[in-house]
Formats: C-alpha cells, sequence, structure tokens
C-alpha cells in the first residue's frame, strides 16, 4: 500500500496519544482490520462507533482525527477489496527496533483477533480456512517478546518478515471468505424505507 495511504506508525502514535487514546496504532488499525474482516463495512454508520467503544472508553475522538481514522478505515478497506494483495499492516518502521515491532505486531495481530471476534461471535459458521487462520492469528499472540535469541539479527530480521507475511495471508484468508460476503451484501438495514 503506497505509503500517502497509511500515514507512518509514528504520526499515528503521536496523534493518539495527544487525544489521550490509550491503543496503540497498532491495535488501532488491527482493530479496524478485524472488524472489516469479520463483515463490517467501512461505510457503516456503526464503525466508528464500535472503535471509540474499544479504543477510547466510548468516548469521541477530536474531529481531525476522527477524520483521519475514517480515512484509514476507508484505505485499509480499498486495500483488502484490491486484490492486490498490498494490505499493510500499521506497525513501526524497520528502523524501530525489532522487539518494538514484534510488540506492535502481537497487539496489531490481538485487536484484529477482538474486531473479527465482534462480527464473528461463531467460529462454526465460518470455513475451516478461516478457522484455522484464527487459530494461527491467535498463536502469534503468543510470541514471548523476552526470550533473548541465539539466532543472529538478521535471521530474526527474516522470521519476523515471514511471520508478518503469515499474519497478511490470513487476514486475506479471512477477509476474503468472511468479509467480501457480508459487505457485497451491503449494510443489513433493520428499517423500511
Amino acid at each position: 500500500m503506497p505509503g500517502s495511504l497509511i500515514h507512518s506508525y509514528d504520526r499515528w502514535s503521536k496523534a493518539l496519544e495527544q487525544a489521550h487514546v490509550m491503543a496503540s496504532a497498532a491495535e488501532l488499525h488491527g482493530l479496524m482490520s478485524g472488524l472489516l474482516s469479520g463483515g463490517l463495512s467501512a461505510k457503516s454508520a456503526d464503525f466508528i462507533a464500535v472503535l471509540y467503544d474499544f479504543l477510547n472508553d466510548g468516548q469521541a475522538l477530536p474531529a481531525a482525527l476522527k477524520a483521519d481514522v475514517q480515512q484509514l478505515i476507508s484505505n485499509t478497506a480499498i486495500s483488502l477489496q484490491s486484490g492486490e494483495y498490498d494490505f499493510a499492516l500499521l506497525l513501526p518502521n524497520e528502523d524501530d527496533a525489532l522487539v518494538e515491532r514484534l510488540e506492535a505486531m502481537v497487539e496489531w495481530t490481538q485487536a484484529f483477533l477482538v474486531g473479527f471476534a465482534v462480527q464473528q461471535t461463531d467460529l462454526s459458521l465460518v470455513s475451516e480456512d478461516v478457522r484455522e487462520a484464527v487459530e494461527q492469528l491467535t498463536e502469534v499472540t503468543k510470541v514471548d517478546l523476552t526470550t533473548s535469541s541465539d539466532s543472529s539479527a538478521e535471521e530474526n530480521e527474516e522470521a519476523y518478515y515471514m511471520v508478518l507475511e503469515h499474519i497478511r495471508l490470513m487476514v486475506f484468508s479471512c477477509f476474503n471468505d468472511v468479509g467480501q460476503k457480508f459487505q457485497d451484501k451491503g449494510p443489513v438495514s433493520k428499517t423500511l424505507h
């Protein structure tokens, strides 16, 4: 995904901190990606409310940040739907320490699983592939960030990127199998017009 579509992790971190949002940029993007992959339309009026509930104790965000968040939701939805597989996780860049990137990756994955579960409360209704993807993503959240590795820095970097790519593939599996189906049908309206 082009950098212009998702602002830098540092910029998001500062904006969230200035708005006194307790969630990290990784958690914000993971949650919205999980909601989209679970079938919540980016155009749903409920989307922002769900984000507020989980990320900010139900409190609204400042107008400028809310506009940026809505743009990020839209851009994330577009990248998931594009078929180009250019979806990227909002994480610290490679200049940051590996442990910081791992921590953010775990936060992102945990938030993704929460967002997915909000929309898909009964995993027996989804395909075996999606259940397996959820199980594998759950395993990612169990990464021990405190262990010291005998591996070289290069091997650790390679492992990090392999896990990151695996997460992306599991997200696409969830989105293509579940999120796309619900979004194709449009929002479910309970009122007659």
